[in-house]
Protein backbone atom coordinates (compact mmCIF):
# COMPACT_ATOMS: atom_id res chain seq x y z
CA UNK A 1 0.00 0.00 0.00
CA UNK A 2 1.60 3.54 -0.86
CA UNK A 3 0.74 6.62 1.16
CA UNK A 4 1.05 10.07 -0.79
CA UNK A 5 0.28 12.80 1.73
CA UNK A 6 -1.22 16.07 0.36
CA UNK A 7 -2.58 19.52 2.30
CA UNK A 8 -5.56 19.89 3.48
CA UNK A 9 -8.21 22.65 1.65
CA UNK A 10 -10.27 24.24 4.38
CA UNK A 11 -13.52 24.04 3.41
CA UNK A 12 -15.62 24.32 6.95
CA UNK A 13 -15.44 27.15 9.74
CA UNK A 14 -15.01 26.18 13.11
CA UNK A 15 -13.87 28.80 15.19
CA UNK A 16 -13.68 31.10 12.91
CA UNK A 17 -11.42 28.81 11.14
CA UNK A 18 -12.57 27.89 7.34
CA UNK A 19 -11.84 23.91 5.94
CA UNK A 20 -12.61 23.13 2.76
CA UNK A 21 -12.42 19.59 2.23
CA UNK A 22 -9.79 17.65 -0.08
CA UNK A 23 -10.29 15.31 -2.39
CA UNK A 24 -7.78 12.43 -3.47
CA UNK A 25 -8.15 12.14 -7.00
CA UNK A 26 -7.86 8.63 -8.28
CA UNK A 27 -5.19 7.63 -10.57
CA UNK A 28 -6.22 4.82 -12.28
CA UNK A 29 -8.01 1.78 -11.99
CA UNK A 30 -5.82 -0.41 -10.39
CA UNK A 31 -5.51 1.76 -7.23
CA UNK A 32 -8.03 3.05 -4.96
CA UNK A 33 -7.58 6.25 -3.18
CA UNK A 34 -8.90 7.75 -0.10
CA UNK A 35 -8.17 10.68 2.20
CA UNK A 36 -7.13 9.72 5.71
CA UNK A 37 -7.62 12.46 8.46
CA UNK A 38 -3.75 12.31 10.00
CA UNK A 39 -1.98 10.48 6.73
CA UNK A 40 -4.14 12.82 3.87
CA UNK A 41 -4.97 11.13 0.85
CA UNK A 42 -3.90 7.47 0.44
CA UNK A 43 -3.83 5.03 -2.12
CA UNK A 44 -3.64 1.21 -2.19
CA UNK A 45 -3.29 -0.93 -5.26
CA UNK A 46 -6.37 -3.01 -6.12
CA UNK A 47 -5.86 -6.69 -5.08
CA UNK A 48 -6.15 -9.05 -8.35
CA UNK A 49 -5.59 -12.07 -6.72
CA UNK A 50 -7.94 -14.95 -7.27
CA UNK A 51 -5.76 -17.39 -5.05
CA UNK A 52 -5.39 -19.64 -7.66
CA UNK A 53 -2.47 -20.82 -9.10
CA UNK A 54 -3.87 -21.70 -12.66
CA UNK A 55 -4.17 -18.14 -13.46
CA UNK A 56 -1.50 -15.25 -14.39
CA UNK A 57 -3.49 -12.06 -11.95
CA UNK A 58 -2.81 -8.79 -13.41
CA UNK A 59 -4.65 -5.47 -13.13
CA UNK A 60 -5.07 -3.01 -16.01
CA UNK A 61 -4.88 0.19 -15.62
CA UNK A 62 -7.17 1.87 -18.41
CA UNK A 63 -9.54 -0.84 -17.41
CA UNK A 64 -13.07 -0.60 -16.03
CA UNK A 65 -13.19 0.54 -12.45
CA UNK A 66 -15.50 -2.13 -12.02
CA UNK A 67 -13.11 -5.05 -12.94
CA UNK A 68 -9.74 -4.08 -13.50
CA UNK A 69 -8.50 -7.40 -12.90
CA UNK A 70 -7.65 -9.93 -15.27
CA UNK A 71 -6.82 -13.77 -14.62
CA UNK A 72 -5.22 -15.20 -18.12
CA UNK A 73 -4.85 -19.29 -17.76
CA UNK A 74 -1.70 -20.47 -17.22
CA UNK A 75 -0.71 -23.11 -19.93
CA UNK A 76 0.72 -25.89 -18.44
CA UNK A 77 1.78 -28.16 -21.21
CA UNK A 78 4.82 -29.34 -20.82
CA UNK A 79 5.42 -30.23 -24.76
CA UNK A 80 5.66 -34.06 -23.53
CA UNK A 81 3.49 -36.28 -25.31
CA UNK A 82 3.83 -38.88 -22.29
CA UNK A 83 2.30 -36.62 -19.56
CA UNK A 84 -1.09 -35.80 -18.73
CA UNK A 85 -0.99 -31.88 -18.53
CA UNK A 86 -3.00 -29.98 -16.16
CA UNK A 87 -3.31 -27.46 -13.31
CA UNK A 88 -4.23 -27.92 -9.79
CA UNK A 89 -5.96 -24.42 -8.57
CA UNK A 90 -3.67 -25.20 -5.19
CA UNK A 91 -0.27 -26.39 -6.40
CA UNK A 92 -0.40 -25.14 -9.82
CA UNK A 93 0.56 -26.93 -13.03
CA UNK A 94 1.07 -30.76 -12.74
CA UNK A 95 2.80 -32.60 -15.40
CA UNK A 96 2.00 -36.29 -14.34
CA UNK A 97 4.02 -39.28 -16.24
CA UNK A 98 1.24 -41.92 -16.23
CA UNK A 99 0.60 -42.03 -20.40
CA UNK A 100 1.08 -45.69 -20.35
CA UNK A 101 1.21 -47.40 -23.49
CA UNK A 102 -0.85 -50.72 -23.87
CA UNK A 103 1.12 -53.13 -25.91
CA UNK A 104 -1.61 -56.05 -27.86
CA UNK A 105 0.36 -57.03 -29.93
CA UNK A 106 2.99 -59.60 -28.05
CA UNK A 107 5.09 -59.47 -31.31
CA UNK A 108 5.86 -55.52 -30.73
CA UNK A 109 6.89 -53.84 -27.82
CA UNK A 110 5.09 -49.87 -26.54
CA UNK A 111 7.51 -47.16 -25.62
CA UNK A 112 6.45 -43.79 -25.10
CA UNK A 113 8.01 -40.94 -27.35
CA UNK A 114 7.86 -37.32 -25.61
CA UNK A 115 6.92 -36.09 -29.29
CA UNK A 116 5.21 -38.37 -31.17
CA UNK A 117 3.40 -40.21 -27.91
CA UNK A 118 3.04 -43.94 -27.57
CA UNK A 119 4.37 -45.55 -30.26
CA UNK A 120 4.58 -49.50 -31.32
CA UNK A 121 7.64 -50.93 -33.28
CA UNK A 122 7.97 -54.62 -34.32
CA UNK A 123 10.10 -56.86 -32.05
CA UNK A 124 9.51 -60.23 -33.87
CA UNK A 125 13.40 -60.07 -34.96
CA UNK A 126 13.77 -60.73 -30.95
CA UNK A 127 12.39 -64.54 -31.74
CA UNK A 128 15.15 -65.15 -34.28
CA UNK A 129 17.81 -67.70 -32.86
CA UNK A 130 21.07 -69.33 -33.95
CA UNK A 131 19.91 -72.91 -34.02
CA UNK A 132 18.91 -74.06 -37.60
CA UNK A 133 16.93 -77.06 -36.34
CA UNK A 134 14.18 -74.66 -35.32
CA UNK A 135 11.92 -72.40 -37.58
CA UNK A 136 11.09 -68.81 -35.59
CA UNK A 137 7.79 -66.93 -36.13
CA UNK A 138 6.11 -64.16 -34.05
CA UNK A 139 2.47 -64.68 -32.91
CA UNK A 140 0.76 -61.22 -32.09
CA UNK A 141 -0.83 -63.34 -29.30
CA UNK A 142 1.33 -65.59 -27.72
CA UNK A 143 4.79 -64.38 -29.18
CA UNK A 144 7.59 -66.24 -29.87
CA UNK A 145 7.26 -69.49 -31.70
CA UNK A 146 9.44 -72.16 -32.51
CA UNK A 147 9.21 -75.01 -34.66
CA UNK A 148 11.01 -78.17 -34.57
CA UNK A 149 12.25 -78.36 -38.32
CA UNK A 150 11.25 -81.89 -39.33
CA UNK A 151 14.17 -83.54 -40.93
CA UNK A 152 12.57 -86.78 -42.98
CA UNK A 153 13.94 -87.28 -46.47
CA UNK A 154 11.81 -90.22 -46.90
CA UNK A 155 15.34 -92.70 -47.66
CA UNK A 156 15.32 -95.38 -45.90
CA UNK A 157 19.09 -95.55 -46.09
CA UNK A 158 19.94 -92.50 -44.34
CA UNK A 159 19.91 -91.60 -40.78
CA UNK A 160 17.88 -88.53 -40.40
CA UNK A 161 19.45 -85.77 -37.79
CA UNK A 162 19.63 -81.99 -37.53
CA UNK A 163 22.15 -79.92 -36.65
CA UNK A 164 21.85 -76.80 -34.83
CA UNK A 165 24.64 -75.24 -37.14
CA UNK A 166 24.01 -76.22 -40.35
CA UNK A 167 20.76 -77.98 -40.12
CA UNK A 168 18.98 -81.41 -41.70
CA UNK A 169 21.86 -83.74 -41.69
CA UNK A 170 21.15 -87.35 -43.89
CA UNK A 171 23.95 -89.58 -43.00
CA UNK A 172 23.98 -92.53 -44.88
CA UNK A 173 23.64 -95.26 -42.89
CA UNK A 174 26.51 -97.77 -41.80
CA UNK A 175 25.69 -101.35 -42.27
CA UNK A 176 27.58 -104.68 -41.21
CA UNK A 177 28.76 -105.84 -44.28
CA UNK A 178 31.44 -108.03 -42.66
CA UNK A 179 29.76 -111.53 -43.60
CA UNK A 180 30.93 -112.48 -47.31
CA UNK A 181 28.08 -114.96 -47.83
CA UNK A 182 25.68 -112.18 -48.48
CA UNK A 183 25.33 -109.09 -50.85
CA UNK A 184 24.29 -106.23 -49.40
CA UNK A 185 21.91 -103.36 -50.75
CA UNK A 186 20.46 -100.36 -49.35
CA UNK A 187 16.66 -99.54 -51.12
CA UNK A 188 15.65 -96.12 -50.64
CA UNK A 189 12.35 -97.10 -49.38
CA UNK A 190 12.56 -100.80 -48.15
CA UNK A 191 15.81 -99.78 -46.43
CA UNK A 192 19.20 -102.62 -45.99
CA UNK A 193 18.40 -105.90 -47.40
CA UNK A 194 20.96 -108.97 -47.11
CA UNK A 195 20.61 -111.50 -50.05
CA UNK A 196 22.17 -115.23 -49.13
CA UNK A 197 25.32 -115.23 -51.45
CA UNK A 198 24.75 -118.24 -54.70
CA UNK A 199 27.42 -120.93 -54.21
CA UNK A 200 25.70 -123.09 -56.58
CA UNK A 201 28.46 -123.70 -59.41
CA UNK A 202 26.08 -126.33 -61.29
CA UNK A 203 28.45 -128.93 -60.55
CA UNK A 204 27.54 -132.41 -58.97
CA UNK A 205 31.34 -133.42 -58.51
CA UNK A 206 31.77 -130.56 -56.08
CA UNK A 207 30.44 -129.70 -52.47
CA UNK A 208 29.26 -126.10 -52.41
CA UNK A 209 29.63 -123.87 -49.10
CA UNK A 210 30.56 -120.42 -47.87
CA UNK A 211 32.83 -119.05 -45.64
CA UNK A 212 31.99 -115.86 -43.96
CA UNK A 213 35.62 -114.83 -44.11
CA UNK A 214 36.57 -116.02 -47.95
CA UNK A 215 32.94 -116.32 -49.66
CA UNK A 216 32.28 -119.31 -51.96
CA UNK A 217 34.41 -122.37 -51.63
CA UNK A 218 34.16 -125.54 -54.22
CA UNK A 219 35.27 -128.72 -52.53
CA UNK A 220 35.53 -131.66 -54.58
CA UNK A 221 33.51 -134.11 -53.73
CA UNK A 222 35.30 -137.74 -52.31
CA UNK A 223 33.75 -141.01 -53.92
CA UNK A 224 35.89 -143.08 -51.96
CA UNK A 225 33.63 -146.12 -50.52
CA UNK A 226 36.90 -147.50 -48.80
CA UNK A 227 35.44 -150.85 -50.35
CA UNK A 228 37.41 -152.69 -52.33
CA UNK A 229 35.18 -154.65 -54.34
CA UNK A 230 34.09 -151.02 -55.99
CA UNK A 231 35.44 -148.26 -58.53
CA UNK A 232 34.35 -145.07 -58.03
CA UNK A 233 34.77 -142.25 -59.88
CA UNK A 234 32.48 -138.95 -60.20
CA UNK A 235 30.56 -138.12 -63.42
CA UNK A 236 30.01 -134.53 -64.23
CA UNK A 237 26.53 -135.56 -65.01
CA UNK A 238 25.85 -138.18 -62.30
CA UNK A 239 28.02 -137.47 -59.65
CA UNK A 240 29.73 -139.99 -57.72
CA UNK A 241 29.29 -143.22 -59.38
CA UNK A 242 30.50 -146.86 -57.82
CA UNK A 243 30.53 -150.33 -60.10
CA UNK A 244 30.10 -153.39 -58.40
CA UNK A 245 31.02 -156.30 -58.92
CA UNK A 246 28.43 -158.31 -60.67
CA UNK A 247 26.83 -160.70 -57.16
CA UNK A 248 23.72 -160.61 -58.66
CA UNK A 249 21.74 -164.28 -57.52
CA UNK A 250 18.31 -163.19 -59.58
CA UNK A 251 17.08 -163.23 -55.68
CA UNK A 252 14.86 -160.22 -55.84
CA UNK A 253 14.97 -160.76 -52.05
CA UNK A 254 18.33 -160.59 -51.22
CA UNK A 255 20.57 -157.61 -51.08
CA UNK A 256 23.59 -158.55 -53.26
CA UNK A 257 27.09 -157.33 -52.04
CA UNK A 258 30.82 -157.75 -52.25
CA UNK A 259 33.18 -158.07 -49.32
CA UNK A 260 36.65 -156.77 -50.24
CA UNK A 261 37.90 -160.01 -48.08
CA UNK A 262 35.35 -162.63 -48.62
CA UNK A 263 33.93 -161.67 -51.83
CA UNK A 264 29.97 -161.61 -52.94
CA UNK A 265 27.59 -162.07 -49.66
CA UNK A 266 23.67 -162.09 -50.45
CA UNK A 267 21.68 -161.16 -47.54
CA UNK A 268 18.04 -161.73 -46.63
CA UNK A 269 16.46 -158.08 -47.73
CA UNK A 270 15.41 -156.45 -44.90
CA UNK A 271 11.41 -155.36 -45.86
CA UNK A 272 10.95 -153.72 -43.20
CA UNK A 273 9.34 -150.48 -44.17
CA UNK A 274 9.43 -149.18 -40.53
CA UNK A 275 5.30 -148.49 -41.19
CA UNK A 276 3.10 -150.47 -38.69
CA UNK A 277 -0.03 -150.27 -40.72
CA UNK A 278 1.48 -152.61 -43.53
CA UNK A 279 2.66 -156.47 -43.84
CA UNK A 280 5.47 -156.74 -44.71
CA UNK A 281 6.81 -159.71 -47.60
CA UNK A 282 8.72 -160.49 -50.24
CA UNK A 283 8.67 -162.33 -53.39
CA UNK A 284 11.84 -163.61 -55.01
CA UNK A 285 10.65 -162.25 -58.06
CA UNK A 286 9.53 -158.99 -57.55
CA UNK A 287 11.27 -158.25 -54.29
CA UNK A 288 9.97 -156.69 -51.14
CA UNK A 289 6.12 -155.25 -50.70
CA UNK A 290 3.59 -154.20 -48.30
CA UNK A 291 -0.31 -154.91 -48.12
CA UNK A 292 -1.98 -152.52 -45.96
CA UNK A 293 -3.27 -153.71 -42.83
CA UNK A 294 -6.79 -153.80 -42.37
CA UNK A 295 -7.80 -151.95 -38.88
CA UNK A 296 -11.40 -152.39 -38.98
CA UNK A 297 -12.66 -153.29 -35.65
CA UNK A 298 -16.63 -153.80 -37.00
CA UNK A 299 -17.62 -151.64 -34.10
CA UNK A 300 -19.27 -148.36 -35.24
CA UNK A 301 -18.79 -146.98 -32.04
CA UNK A 302 -14.87 -146.85 -32.63
CA UNK A 303 -13.05 -144.92 -35.38
CA UNK A 304 -10.87 -146.96 -36.98
CA UNK A 305 -7.30 -145.68 -38.05
CA UNK A 306 -3.82 -146.97 -38.59
CA UNK A 307 -0.72 -144.95 -36.98
CA UNK A 308 2.64 -145.83 -38.74
CA UNK A 309 4.10 -145.59 -35.51
CA UNK A 310 1.63 -147.78 -33.39
CA UNK A 311 -0.22 -149.45 -35.73
CA UNK A 312 -3.88 -149.64 -35.69
CA UNK A 313 -6.01 -147.68 -33.66
CA UNK A 314 -9.79 -148.09 -32.48
CA UNK A 315 -10.77 -144.77 -30.85
CA UNK A 316 -13.88 -144.41 -29.14
CA UNK A 317 -16.94 -142.39 -31.12
CA UNK A 318 -17.44 -138.77 -29.43
CA UNK A 319 -21.44 -138.62 -29.77
CA UNK A 320 -21.79 -135.76 -27.84
CA UNK A 321 -24.35 -133.57 -29.23
CA UNK A 322 -23.78 -130.78 -27.56
CA UNK A 323 -27.47 -130.74 -26.86
CA UNK A 324 -28.63 -130.88 -23.38
CA UNK A 325 -32.23 -132.24 -24.17
CA UNK A 326 -31.01 -135.89 -25.77
CA UNK A 327 -29.29 -138.90 -23.70
CA UNK A 328 -26.17 -139.33 -25.85
CA UNK A 329 -24.49 -142.77 -26.54
CA UNK A 330 -23.20 -145.23 -28.95
CA UNK A 331 -24.22 -148.81 -30.05
CA UNK A 332 -21.71 -151.05 -31.78
CA UNK A 333 -24.06 -151.78 -34.54
CA UNK A 334 -25.73 -148.72 -35.21
CA UNK A 335 -23.06 -146.04 -34.00
CA UNK A 336 -24.49 -142.71 -32.19
CA UNK A 337 -27.81 -142.59 -30.62
CA UNK A 338 -29.21 -139.78 -29.47
CA UNK A 339 -32.73 -139.98 -27.41
CA UNK A 340 -35.06 -137.10 -25.93
CA UNK A 341 -34.67 -136.44 -22.27
CA UNK A 342 -37.73 -137.32 -20.39
CA UNK A 343 -38.65 -133.70 -18.86
CA UNK A 344 -41.45 -134.78 -17.11
CA UNK A 345 -41.94 -133.78 -13.32
CA UNK A 346 -44.82 -135.21 -12.46
CA UNK A 347 -46.64 -131.92 -10.99
CA UNK A 348 -49.22 -131.37 -13.20
CA UNK A 349 -48.93 -127.61 -12.43
CA UNK A 350 -45.43 -127.08 -13.99
CA UNK A 351 -44.91 -126.41 -17.56
CA UNK A 352 -42.25 -128.70 -18.66
CA UNK A 353 -40.03 -128.17 -21.46
CA UNK A 354 -36.47 -128.47 -22.62
CA UNK A 355 -33.79 -125.65 -23.57
CA UNK A 356 -31.25 -127.18 -25.69
CA UNK A 357 -28.26 -124.82 -23.79
CA UNK A 358 -29.75 -125.79 -20.07
CA UNK A 359 -32.03 -129.01 -20.51
CA UNK A 360 -35.35 -129.33 -18.74
CA UNK A 361 -37.26 -126.55 -17.75
CA UNK A 362 -40.34 -127.08 -15.20
CA UNK A 363 -41.78 -123.42 -14.89
CA UNK A 364 -44.64 -123.07 -12.28
CA UNK A 365 -47.53 -121.04 -14.34
CA UNK A 366 -49.84 -118.90 -12.27
CA UNK A 367 -51.97 -118.42 -15.21
CA UNK A 368 -52.61 -121.73 -16.76
CA UNK A 369 -55.29 -122.30 -14.29
CA UNK A 370 -57.30 -118.97 -14.53
CA UNK A 371 -61.00 -120.09 -15.87
CA UNK A 372 -61.76 -116.57 -16.31
CA UNK A 373 -64.52 -116.94 -13.96
CA UNK A 374 -64.78 -114.81 -10.58
CA UNK A 375 -67.23 -117.48 -9.03
CA UNK A 376 -64.19 -119.68 -8.96
CA UNK A 377 -61.19 -120.09 -6.56
CA UNK A 378 -58.53 -121.50 -9.53
CA UNK A 379 -55.86 -123.52 -7.88
CA UNK A 380 -53.47 -126.48 -9.30
CA UNK A 381 -52.88 -129.71 -7.43
CA UNK A 382 -49.79 -130.96 -8.30
CA UNK A 383 -51.55 -134.49 -8.71
CA UNK A 384 -54.92 -133.43 -10.26
CA UNK A 385 -53.98 -130.01 -11.81
CA UNK A 386 -56.09 -127.16 -11.97
CA UNK A 387 -59.38 -127.36 -9.59
CA UNK A 388 -62.06 -124.78 -8.99
CA UNK A 389 -64.00 -124.10 -5.67
CA UNK A 390 -67.08 -122.02 -6.49
CA UNK A 391 -67.20 -118.99 -4.08
CA UNK A 392 -70.02 -119.01 -1.92
CA UNK A 393 -72.65 -115.85 -1.79
CA UNK A 394 -75.90 -114.82 0.49
CA UNK A 395 -78.95 -116.37 0.06
CA UNK A 396 -80.27 -113.74 -1.50
CA UNK A 397 -77.47 -113.43 -4.19
CA UNK A 398 -76.53 -115.07 -7.15
CA UNK A 399 -72.99 -115.45 -8.77
CA UNK A 400 -72.44 -113.82 -12.07
CA UNK A 401 -69.07 -115.13 -13.41
CA UNK A 402 -67.70 -111.45 -14.36
CA UNK A 403 -68.75 -109.34 -11.48
CA UNK A 404 -69.39 -111.92 -8.85
CA UNK A 405 -71.60 -112.35 -6.25
CA UNK A 406 -75.43 -110.04 -6.83
CA UNK A 407 -78.52 -109.66 -5.55
CA UNK A 408 -81.38 -111.15 -6.92
CA UNK A 409 -84.30 -109.28 -7.40
CA UNK A 410 -87.67 -110.31 -6.54
CA UNK A 411 -88.44 -111.70 -10.00
CA UNK A 412 -85.13 -113.54 -10.05
CA UNK A 413 -83.69 -110.70 -12.20
CA UNK A 414 -79.98 -109.39 -11.59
Amino acid sequence: MTLILVPLILAMKKNGCEYEAYTCEERDSCTTAYCCQYQGCVYEDVDCDDNNECTTDSCNPDGSRDSPCHHEEIDCNDNDACTTDYCHPSNGCVNAEDVYCEDYNSCQTARCDTERGCVYEDDSERCNYDDMCFTYSCDDEIGCVSTPVICNDYNACTEDSCDSNSGCVYTPREFDTSDKCFEYDCDDETGFTMTPLDCDDDKVCTIDNCNPESGCEHTDVNCNDNDACTTEWCDSECGCVYANEDCDDQNACTDDSCCHETGCVNTESDCDDWNACTTDSCDTETGCYHSPMNCNDNNECTTDSCCTNNGCRNDPVDCDDYDECTHDYCNSDEGCVYEDKDCEDYNACTVDSCNPNTGCVNVQNECMCDDFNVCTIDICDRDMGCVYEWISCEDYETCDAVVGCVAMKENGDF
